[in-house]
């Protein structure tokens, strides 16, 4: 399938690159990434439901995100500011009314921006966007705090290490393609391949991951009640995918004593019982990163719930 088109998009003055496929004039469907993740690495996915659904073919528009890819970095990450960059692309680009497809920090964003503007979105995808389980005497206030302090140090850890080395070494493609291939080997490949280049960019000190580290603050002062209060609100029918591996994931980003990563037995259906109408899909052979372990599997289950009728 040929490449696909680009736009730009200012919000806030901040400068978004917007792909896009598939036909102008049929029903749109808006896919937002996750966090140190490419909107490239969704173009998989949108290239197989536009040759698998039936007529009249998908619009499909995939930002990147703000500190990501060819979108400019900025000073401000608080999620708010993305929900406001997916306004300013529905509105740019005369997206309404549109459906939304939005992976990890792209399904917050979608599900907040469907709470917000019901009027402009008809159905939403959520993968692997639901949070992390839930940790350890989590309403416990004294632990709360350490872990709190902890995600400061990381943080900052990381910001400090971006501005003393500017990015990991990163030695050319060849070392891309194998630093993806170790840290998703469930990864097709081909499409380790064709993502490398998109996840990096050229700098003066050579290649870089092409990621602002300061985007990582934007779930620092989340939580779980917060987001209740969103889910809500939504009024569209929603599809939740969730990876069942997905504890390996949580598990190494959120280190703490007695935390598996695992959800509790009951724990993923109290949140979806938040929607006014929802399905949901575990998906026995993938971890966080849906869209790359079970790509085929994704694209029938969206195809499914996209061309069904309103549950």
């Amino acid at each position: 399938m040929n490449n696909p088109s680009q736009h730009t998009v200012i919000s806030a003055n901040v400068h978004l690159n917007v792909l896009e496929l598939g036909d102008p004039q049929g029903p749109c469907l808006i896919m937002l990434h996750g966090l140190r993740d490419s909107a490239w690495s969704l173009l998989p996915v949108a290239e197989r439901l536009l040759a698998s659904s039936e007529e009249p073919g998908y619009r499909i528009l995939i930002p990147e995100l703000r500190g990501h890819g060819a979108s400019d970095s900025s000073d401000a990450y608080a999620l708010s500011n993305f929900v406001l960059d997916l306004h300013r692309v529905v509105q740019t680009l005369n997206a309404m009314p549109c459906t939304l497809f939005g992976h990890s920090l792209g399904g917050h964003i979608v599900t907040r921006y469907a709470a917000v503007f019901p009027e402009l979105v008809a159905r939403l995808i959520v993968v692997e966007g639901m949070g992390p389980p839930r940790m350890p005497h989590e309403d416990d206030p004294v632990l709360s705090m350490q872990r709190y302090r902890g995600a400061l140090e990381r943080q900052y850890d990381r910001i400090t290490s971006q501005q003393m080395t500017k990015a990991r070494s990163i030695a050319d493609l060849d070392d891309v393609i194998a630093r993806l291939t170790r840290n998703n080997p469930r990864m097709h490949p081909s499409s380790v391949a064709r993502l490398a280049p998109h996840m990096v960019r050229q700098s003066a000190d050579g290649l870089t991951w092409a990621f602002d580290s300061n985007a990582s603050a934007v779930f620092m002062d989340s939580n779980r009640a917060q987001d209740k209060l969103f889910w809500q609100q939504i009024t569209a029918p929603v599809c939740v995918v969730t990876g069942v591996l997905s504890y390996q994931y949580w598990g190494k980003q959120m280190p703490a004593p007695g935390f598996t990563g695992q959800f509790a037995e009951g724990e993923m259906e109290a949140r979806l019982k938040n929607f006014v109408t929802h399905e949901h899909h575990w998906f026995e052979h993938s971890g966080h990163m849906v869209h790359y372990d079970e790509p085929e599997r994704l694209v029938q289950v969206c195809l499914e719930f996209l061309e069904s009728g309103e549950k």
